[in-house]
């Protein structure tokens, strides 16, 4: 339906309203009428899919877990983009606690558009304008008597202007997009504001050590918020605030009643007594903590019922980071970042448990439901536990909608498990797993069992322990699955494997235990090359599946063709079939600098399965939804350089690929590679405009090449071998001939120099090897042409997309024909190659002298264009490309 269509429909829609007006049935009208009759059929004709008959949940009904108030929830793609408070006609709607319960709902779901109305009228409201009156939070209101003749303001309501963004554009403009702080990051600085009060106070009035107080502040603040949560969610009254009306002294005492009363009441071991309670506290302190749970000082108001547990699951990843008593300028960063640990973006992680226990939910039958077994063995704050709960409470509530209370403890208990070297993530985890079931005032399981600490990557007998760490060895805290979790190895395993595992490279760790790194090297031999801990993770967790089972991690994209980690994708290949594979054009990760991508994998030991099986490749869109974009038959994976995850092979690229490499010779067959200049010290020490010396020498970085030429800027190097770290090789600057390629880009671009430069080390130079017969420009013109391009992106490309580095090593494996010159027609396409390239040198030379946009410049810059294309047919003939196969080159 376009814009004028659904202009129509709310006419008629609109002229129905007044029908019902003028017959006075108007008060008649309850909520759920209103919204069924006149609100969704609007919404409906503005595009969303609200019956949800072609999406999986475009439109939702949002309702906290108590059952309390309901709200519709509009999403595009994966992303809430505003929620809806319908009320009855009959309902005023300009009373302010309509409005404020719409805007801070928003806001405590982190979503900035919030919508109240009635039918009769509609109030945009921007919950991200921090709160000091309504009326600065609204945006537009229009009358139904306005619809029509205010079309385009409604509009902005519409599922196709979310899509182009027209009413954030819109509020832009009229100066109504002024953002306060989401939710997650007002609640994470309070947290951290709290914790630095409770740490100095009870460090004042108490003696204990930083780990005692480390432990015991956490503790505490995990028991607030799961105390705040049970009085929105109406479980318990508003205990928190009664302390502080009680008028009586000695507030933490008071507080510590009430730990024990929750002890009493849920009976779980996050009230389990604990040495905290015996500390002394101010009452100052106590107050303002308490307070600010419910309403901070500007005016926040927190509702613990509607806080997401991915939000919550956010904030505490960051909140692991804050370690007591560190520096102030080291508090900044982030332990677990410093651990390549990074809360996963929502959308991720539900793909991942779609994508693997999704389907293991798909082949069980609902009385088998519960002997699944989910792990995540890098669990952190728990965002995969979380979710995997969710999916089954999702498949049992299907088939039969009144799930008890005791089925969802069944899930926590039978279904989830979590291991995290943190025991401080550990309690975090069993929180958010926990605040998944309080819905009423009841005994809670325990989650020790399920949800424990340990290295998930050491195991082993006491003997085999002491072999790599001596009498210490329980200092590594060594997980034993198979004893740990013995209910589930009797099933044969994990049915799913999830998670985000931490990206650490041991070989950057200056204080590795002593014996870890000959552990690992032993017990995940696929990864070595790059000691890195995702590649033990991935061997852990294929491992620790059963036949059959899915695993689901988001990792680096080094995985998918770096040469270190040959290895690991062997091992990949040779127990499981890749399910799917996610690449991202952008970081997923808010302040990451590693480039990420999903895997999914199902482990099999069927050959002829994993051969010929479809890996389905995804790709993610603007609005973060995940679209298959093709399909890659698995064996070709086994065919491609060092076993590459090839994300965009097909047969057709590699029969080409093939054809390529048909009588030819690698190019460091050819040449001597080298890695030009580094420098031990500050290079602007050794750099100068003028010759102040006969060590001075001509030098040039990764600025001052393009195809086929050297644009030097007068920079001299002042040559001191022992001011270089390394290239301390002099030669190779000195030869009559040389090439360059630049080390960072996503081409490759190769120069020609006869004039001895020297070179700094963003530059790589390449000699002719003694003996060989072929002229340098012959192999200067493959270098730089479409073709050899082609297969280098194709084929030897690094994934990293980000200061992509083009390696020595990849360079080298590339294809160069053999030339016999013995044989006439050889020789003459060798030699016609070198005379366009001595042409293609030496009109570059003379463009580089010219003024721009002369008539001859303009004139130069067309031959060179032109030779350019001449030199590529060139190419294109000697390796026997068919016009069938120059499209697939050229259609990259």
């Amino acid at each position: 339906m376009n814009k004028q269509e659904a202009k129509q429909q709310i006419q008629k829609l609109v002229e129905k309203y007044q029908r019902v007006a003028e017959a006075g049935k108007i008060k008649s009208y309850n909520e759920a009428q209103t919204r069924n009759e006149f609100i969704e059929p609007l919404f409906e004709f503005l595009g969303w899919d609200m019956r949800n008959l072609t999406t999986d949940n475009e439109v939702t009904t949002e309702e906290n877990v108590s059952g309390g108030r309901v709200d519709l929830a509009f999403r595009f793609g994966n992303i809430p983009v505003m929620f809806l408070e319908a009320k009855a006609m009959k309902v005023d709607l300009d009373e302010w606690k309509w409005a404020e319960q719409a805007i801070n709902y928003s806001w405590n779901k982190s979503v900035t558009w919030a919508i109240l109305t009635d039918f009769e009228g509609i109030k945009i409201f921007n919950a991200e304008i921090p709160p000091k009156s309504i009326l600065q939070n609204l945006f537009i209101e229009i009358k139904c008597r306005d619809f029509i003749n205010r079309f385009d303001q409604l509009w902005l309501l519409s599922k196709e202007s979310f899509g182009q963004k027209l009413l954030d554009k819109e509020a832009q403009k009229w100066g109504k997009l002024t953002q306060r702080k989401q939710v997650g990051e007002k609640l994470f600085e309070d947290l951290m504001s709290w914790r630095v009060s409770f740490t100095k106070d009870f460090k004042k009035q108490n003696i204990l050590t930083d780990e005692e107080l480390d432990e015991g502040v956490q503790r505490i603040l995990d028991r607030l918020i799961f105390i705040r949560t049970a009085e929105d969610r109406k479980i318990e009254p508003n205990v928190l605030l009664g302390i502080l009306r009680s008028g009586k002294a000695n507030l933490y005492k008071q507080l510590v009643k009430v730990f024990r009363d929750f002890d009493d009441g849920f009976n779980s071991k996050l009230f389990a007594l604990h040495y905290c309670e015996e500390w002394k506290a101010s009452d100052k302190i106590i107050s303002e903590v308490i307070k600010g749970l419910y309403e901070t000082k500007n005016g926040y108001r927190y509702d613990f019922s509607v806080i997401s547990t991915d939000v919550l699951g956010g904030i505490y990843e960051q909140y692991l980071g804050f370690v007591q008593g560190r520096k102030s300028e080291d508090k900044q960063k982030s332990k677990r970042k410093s651990q390549g640990i990074y809360y996963t973006p929502k959308y991720i992680v539900e793909f991942i448990v779609k994508e693997t226990l999704g389907e293991v939910l798909k082949r069980t039958k609902p009385k088998e439901i519960f002997k699944i077994k989910v792990l995540d063995p890098a669990c952190g704050s728990g965002s995969f536990l979380t979710a995997a709960y969710d999916k089954i409470l999702e498949t049992l509530t299907k088939q039969s909608p009144q799930i008890s209370l005791f089925a969802k403890f069944d899930i926590l208990k039978e279904n989830i498990f979590g291991v995290d070297l943190d025991a401080q993530a550990v309690e975090i985890a069993q929180l958010n797993l926990l605040l998944k079931v309080l819905s009423q005032k009841t005994k809670l399981p325990t989650l020790q069992h399920n949800v424990a600490s340990g290295n998930s990557l050491v195991s082993g007998s006491t003997e085999t322990l002491e072999k790599y760490f001596g009498s210490a060895y329980r200092e590594q805290r060594p997980f034993n699955f198979e004893e740990e979790f013995k209910e589930v190895f009797e099933q044969g395993g994990f049915d799913v494997v999830v998670g985000n595992p931490p990206y650490v490279q041991l070989s950057m760790e200056e204080k590795l235990p002593d014996g870890l790194k000959k552990f690992l090297l032993d017990a995940y031999e696929s990864s070595m090359g790059r000691l890195n801990t995702f590649g033990f993770f991935m061997r852990r967790g294929v491992e620790l599946l059963k036949d059959g089972g899915y695993l689901g991690f988001i990792i680096p994209n080094t995985i998918l063709t770096q040469d270190y980690y040959e290895k690991l994708r062997k091992y990949v290949l040779d127990n499981c079939a890749i399910e799917s594979i996610v690449s991202f054009d952008n970081l997923p990760f808010k302040d990451a600098v590693v480039e990420n991508v999903v895997l999914i994998l199902k482990k099999t030991t069927s050959e002829r399965t994993r051969d010929n099986h479809k890996v389905a490749i995804y790709k993610v869109n603007e609005d973060l939804s995940l679209v298959r974009d093709k399909s890659i038959i698995q064996k070709l994976f086994i065919q491609s350089h060092k076993y590459g995850f090839n994300i965009h092979l097909d047969e057709g690229r590699l029969k080409l690929k093939r054809k390529l490499e048909e009588n030819t010779r690698l190019l460091s067959d050819s040449v001597e590679i080298n890695q030009a200049i580094a420098l031990k010290h500050e290079r602007a020490k050794y750099l100068s405009k003028t010759k102040d010396g006969s060590n001075y020498k001509p030098v040039i970085d990764g600025r001052n090449i393009g195809r086929y030429f050297v644009n030097w800027d007068n920079t001299y190097l002042r040559y001191d071998i022992n001011a270089i770290h390394s290239c301390k090789r002099e030669d190779i600057f000195l030869t009559k001939e040389k090439l360059f390629f630049r080390r960072v880009g996503d081409r490759l671009i190769g120069a020609y120099d006869d004039k001895q430069m020297y070179a700094l080390n963003t530059l790589v130079a390449m000699n002719l090897k003694e003996g060989v017969n072929i002229n340098i420009k012959y192999l200067l013109a493959l270098f730089n042409s479409k073709l050899l391009n082609w297969y280098y992106q194709s084929f030897l490309k690094s994934t990293k997309k980000v200061f992509s580095e083009i390696q020595a090593r990849q360079i080298a494996q590339i294809p160069i024909k053999k030339v016999d010159f013995g044989n006439a027609g050889e020789k003459q396409k060798h030699d016609k190659i070198v005379s366009s390239v001595s042409e293609m040198v030496a009109l570059i030379a003379e463009l580089q002298k010219l003024p721009q946009n002369t008539d001859r410049y303009n004139h130069l810059k067309k031959e060179i264009e032109k030779l350019d294309r001449q030199i590529d047919e060139e190419v294109y003939k000697l390796y026997g490309l068919t016009n069938e196969e120059i499209k697939i080159v050229e259609e990259k």
